[in-house]
């Protein structure tokens, strides 16, 4: 508002002076402390940037622990072997217990066969019929164990059929392979040489006076003995000498004794043990001194039987009849055995040379401690089992087996028995490896593979951590420094001081 005072005057213009008077009270007072504040404020910040160190930068989470990143990379690489390890050792897994499944399929035949056998020895009355059918039981059983050995495989690769086993060839006239220890290892391109310095022989028994008609007429009386069982001929009267020798012939077959006659022109009693070796022989009498045996009706045993002797690869050897074999222990041909069928030592002792293969499996294993076990699968194909059994009716393996007599029964009992000990053998083998060499190596290999992830993870964890921590920090200062100013725009009186 406007208002003129006692002292107002007019100027020399006309012009009358006028006195203005404004309220500059707190309002004024307050916008100059603001513009005090504002001007202290903007001295002491060109202050603090002439003074302002440099800015840390914030730290990079790939730069925080360089040695970890290198730690993980090792351990992915470490944990991708040894999963590489695992399958391996689980494919092994496979292939031995395929083995095992068809083994134990094989021994549940054999003892089928076991049962018939025995059923059939028991038979008090002859069947024909009866017989008939169990001989045609006994051949479904043969062919089953053929039928597991020519289909067990592992994706194309048979597994029962010898070709990942011990495989032989021998070279020489009468000589033959027969089996080898399964862990054996190849023989040199020249073979094993084998040295034959004496021949098998048989136990046999001959008489010094020949068989007249008159001894016939008496009822000659004959008593064999073999395997503790003794058995009684006596000649028929008015028989002839030619055909009584037949008839004694058809009684020691139909007898099942073991004994073979030899004839000769001068019609003396001659007995040969059909097996050979020590381990086989008879006794025999006669009622006439001399026609078998010295004394009247006193046993007279036959001559004993000689086993085989001789060398493999330069290394003693012991003999079983016709059956020559390294020692056990014998380093790299141990077991190794060979039959020899000749009746003269060959010339310079020198019966021919056995080569030998290994196409056995063959695990590599590296825990608990890095080595290679080698799994050797014969042939469990009939014709390949119990070939090393000597017996009466000649039978060269279980393929051949049969029941049409008593005694072949009993040979085929022989037969079955070793069969059933060879397939036991590689069963126990595979057991091993499978049960404990593979499995052990297997809970190992996934152990190592557990603590692996365990310790990446808690690698991992710990630089993550860290990470964060790092992280935390900055951003605990960023928000620090932006507190304090938020502070100082509230209460500026306070910083003012702060800055006088």
């Amino acid at each position: 508002m406007l208002s003129f005072s006692p002292g107002e005057y007019f100027n020399k213009r006309g012009i009358m002076s006028i006195n203005i008077r404004t309220n500059t009270g707190a309002t004024m007072r307050s916008l100059s402390e603001q513009g005090t504040f504002r001007n202290s404020m903007y001295q002491h910040g060109e202050e603090k940037k002439e003074r302002k160190p440099t800015p840390e930068p914030l730290t990079d989470i790939n730069d925080i622990l360089p040695d970890q990143v290198m730690k993980n990379e090792k351990i992915r690489l470490q944990s991708a072997g040894l999963q590489s390890e695992i399958s391996h050792v689980e494919e092994d897994m496979s292939i031995v217990q395929t083995v095992a499944r068809a083994l134990t399929n094989v021994e549940n035949s054999l003892l089928q066969m076991n049962e018939l056998l025995v059923l059939v020895s028991n038979e008090t009355e002859f069947n024909s019929a009866v017989r008939l059918a169990d001989q045609t039981e006994l051949e479904q059983l043969i062919d089953q164990i053929n039928k597991v050995a020519d289909e067990t495989s592992y994706g194309r690769h048979a597994l029962l059929d010898g070709s990942h086993g011990v495989r032989g060839v021998a070279t020489g006239k009468y000589l033959e392979f027969v089996g080898m220890n399964a862990d054996s290892k190849t023989s040199p391109l020249s073979g094993y040489q084998i040295l034959v310095t004496e021949v098998a022989t048989r136990s046999e028994l001959q008489g010094i006076r020949p068989l007249t008609q008159a001894m016939i007429d008496n009822e000659e009386s004959l008593i064999f003995e073999e395997g503790g069982i003794g058995n009684r001929f006596v000649t028929q009267k008015g028989l002839s000498v030619s055909n009584t020798f037949k008839r004694l012939s058809r009684w020691i077959t139909e007898r099942e004794i073991p004994l073979e006659i030899i004839r000769n022109s001068s019609q003396f009693l001659h007995f040969r043990h059909l097996q050979y070796g020590g381990s086989h022989s008879f006794g025999a009498s006669s009622t006439t001194p001399g026609l078998i045996s010295p004394e009247s009706h006193r046993i007279t045993y036959a001559n004993p039987a000689l086993d085989v002797k001789g060398f493999i690869n330069s290394v003693p050897s012991f003999g079983h009849g016709q059956f020559l074999s390294a020692p056990d222990d014998a380093d790299g041909i141990g077991k190794l055995t060979v039959r020899y069928t000749g009746t003269e030592v060959p010339a310079d002792n020198i019966a021919g040379t056995v080569s030998v293969s290994q196409n056995g499996f063959k695990f590599q294993l590296g825990n608990p401690v890095s080595h290679v076990e080698q799994l050797s699968l014969g042939s469990i194909h009939a014709a390949d089992l119990g070939r090393e059994t000597e017996n009466v009716s000649g039978f060269k393996s279980l393929q051949e087996i049969d029941i049409r007599t008593g005694q072949r029964v009993k040979d085929s009992l022989c037969v079955l028995a070793k069969s059933f000990e060879e397939v036991t053998a590689v069963k126990d083998r595979v057991e091993k490896v499978c049960g404990k060499t593979l499995k052990t190596n297997l809970q190992h290999l996934q152990q190592e593979h557990n603590n692996l992830i365990i310790s990446g993870t808690n690698l991992e964890n710990s630089s993550s951590a860290q990470a964060f921590a790092e992280i935390t920090k900055n951003i605990i200062k960023e928000n620090a420094g932006r507190s304090s100013m938020a502070q100082a725009h509230q209460n500026p009186k306070t910083v003012l001081t702060l800055l006088k």
